[in-house]
């Protein structure tokens, strides 16, 4: 028989262990929980950063598109258009083509000839043209395809995969000269997709991009597209509410994701970045595994082995987290390395602590003549008091300020940057960094001058074309509203020109079109526009004006100029020039009036035999 207080003992050692256990067991079951639920977190976060560099990359992309049509849209010779689009093109990987469309939708100039004539509906794009936001880019569904020449919408009956070949028309509207224009640009899918697989490998999740009203535009998933609205009610009901959170659990194929989805702004997209919850739970599985085959046996140990056993598991859990941070600080040092964009960081009073190579590659200051001066010391100059107010003012008011600076180099030359301004700050809100990011931006400014002149001016002479002389002569009009003077239009072409072409060949009388350019530049004075319309046609817009008399005077004197001999590759070349002159606001009211009269005029001057000049009297007035 068993002694009771034997038995008392066995009841208390028992009751002990049973205690033991539990205890092992709850405290198993909490530390199991708890590395789980760290994981997950660990995911969304990863999944946040994801979704907002995915964000901010098609941002980017179509802030590009805006400010690229934009600047298209003055063009108004469809010849230029399309060299500008082959040149745009070649910079930005990103689209296939833009193409330029009319009223109908029909595409009537393309970087890709094959698109010209196809109509492009455009009913189906969002957000719908009568929406009041009234956006400068419109999103419309997938096509499949590689352009609109050969490509076609997809629907759910003829689906296009994940990973076929695919475009995302975006519709972008503009205006220019009191007109509407719209043009059609074609997103390549390819790029992003590769952009997101570079930074998300597939094996570890995907990321997508959908329109504001779910239509899903590109996936790296396996998700194929239809163009149509996809089930989310969920992601709809966030959307009415905030800009960026967590997605509600999705599951692709048979893999459920951890999901973080952001808006973009102010364009009408959405980018959704998902990590696969298994691959995120890997490491958290890994750890189980152990702390059960260690856990097992210390069940039946005592209560000290399993303090042991947890304490060395908390040990292990530290170590694991100091690793990840030493590996995100050595990725972070490493991106700061090696990026292509200059990064400074500065202190609370703007003092530089640190910059990268690419910053001393960008403006010639090395770390060490940088770190401690302020970031004035790239200073041009050439922004006033007023912008740099409004800069720190938007920083004080947003935490963030974006774009286009001037500054100087080491050797005094300047550059144009895409400045970012990012700040830092302490528990207390108070300043502690500045993170500025720069972007040399300076050959796509001198590219887009170059452009730009290209598009205003003559190719033979280097004088004002049509466009800008239209432009600069409603200015003049509307400048001598305010006085008591008149704008005087001489518009002239040559006499005998034709016969030098014709006997001489075109490239003798392209030279001598040049040596007349350059001689009557020096007959005008600097307020005055020579503009040179095509052929031998010329115009000299004089500014502000008396008298009709000064217009005659002038015109007298152009036509002195232009009958003076020009000696070409050993030829005498004699021309003479029929003058037509028409003054604002006597003969009309505008300024295609006033052209259209000069020609008129000029022509009245040719029929009294040329070399002579004529004032607009009216039709029935020769």
């Amino acid at each position: 028989m068993i002694p009771r207080r034997a038995l008392s003992a066995d009841i208390a050692f028992a009751i002990l262990m049973i205690m033991a256990v539990g205890a092992a067991v709850v405290g198993g079951i909490y530390v199991i929980q708890r590395e789980k639920n760290t994981a997950l977190v660990d995911a969304v976060e990863r999944s946040s950063l994801h979704a907002r560099a995915f964000e901010e990359h098609v941002n980017r992309n179509l802030e590009t598109i805006r400010k690229l049509v934009d600047f298209l849209a003055a063009e108004s010779d469809s010849e230029l258009i399309h060299v500008h689009y082959q040149l745009a093109l070649l910079q930005l990987p990103f689209l296939r083509s833009l193409s330029l469309l009319d009223e109908s939708g029909r595409i009537v100039a393309s970087s890709n000839s094959g698109n010209i004539g196809r109509q492009v509906a455009v009913d189906d794009y969002f957000p719908p043209q009568g929406s009041a936001a009234a956006p400068s880019l419109l999103i419309g569904p997938p096509w499949a395809g590689r352009d609109f020449a050969d490509g076609r919408q997809v629907s759910t009956a003829d689906p296009l995969p994940a990973e076929g070949l695919g475009f995302i028309p975006i519709l972008c509207r503009s205006y220019a000269n009191g007109r509407e224009v719209r043009m059609m640009a074609s997103l390549n899918p390819e790029t992003l997709r590769a952009y997101f697989n570079q930074w998300l490998p597939p094996a570890e999740g995907f990321a997508e991009v959908l329109r504001r009203d779910r239509v899903l535009l590109l996936t790296s998933g396996k998700t194929p597209l239809t163009g149509v609205q996809q089930d989310g009610q969920a992601l709809a009901q966030l959307l009415r509410q905030t800009e960026t959170g967590r997605y509600p659990a999705e599951q692709e194929g048979d893999r459920k994701t951890v999901a973080v989805f952001r808006a973009t702004l102010p364009y009408p997209l959405v980018v959704v970045s998902h990590l696969y919850r298994d691959q995120a739970l890997t490491g958290w599985r890994q750890e189980i595994g152990r702390l059960l085959w260690l856990g097992t046996p210390a069940l039946l140990a005592i209560l000290s082995l399993a303090t042991v056993f947890y304490r060395r598991l908390r040990r292990i859990a530290a170590e694991r987290e100091a690793a990840r941070r030493r590996a995100y600080e050595r990725l972070a040092a490493t991106v700061f390395e090696t990026v292509l964009e200059a990064v400074v960081v500065t202190d609370g009073q703007q003092r530089i602590v640190a910059v990268n190579p690419a910053f001393t590659r960008i403006t010639g200051y090395s770390a060490e003549e940088a770190v401690g001066r302020n970031l004035g010391l790239l200073a041009s100059g050439y922004h006033t008091e007023e912008f740099i107010r409004s800069m720190r003012q938007d920083l004080a008011a947003q935490g963030r300020w974006e774009g286009e600076v001037r500054n100087r180099r080491k050797n005094g030359e300047i550059f144009v940057v895409w400045q970012s301004i990012s700040q830092v700050r302490d528990d207390n809100g108070r300043v502690v960094h500045e993170v500025v990011g720069l972007s040399d931006i300076t050959d796509y400014c001198a590219e887009a001058d170059r452009i730009s002149h290209l598009a205003h001016h003559d190719l033979l002479t280097g004088l004002p074309n049509r466009a800008l002389l239209l432009d600069r002569l409603r200015q003049e009009i509307h400048q001598v509203r305010r006085e008591d003077r008149h704008v005087v239009l001489l518009f002239f072409d040559l006499d005998k020109f034709k016969p030098v072409n014709d006997q001489l060949g075109h490239t003798v009388g392209d030279r001598l079109l040049q040596m007349l350019a350059a001689r009557l530049g020096q007959e005008v004075r600097s307020g005055d526009t020579l503009a040179r319309l095509g052929g031998d046609e010329f115009v000299i817009v004089l500014h502000a004006v008396k008298n009709v008399r000064a217009g005659v005077v002038v015109a007298e004197k152009i036509r002195r100029a232009v009958e003076q001999p020009f000696w070409i590759d050993g030829h005498r070349i004699t021309v003479s020039a029929s003058i037509g002159i028409a003054l604002y606001p006597d003969h009309a009211s505008d300024e295609e009036q006033l052209l259209s009269y000069a020609d008129k005029a000029m022509y009245q001057a040719k029929a009294k035999g040329g070399n002579c000049s004529a004032m607009w009297q009216g039709d029935d007035k020769p």
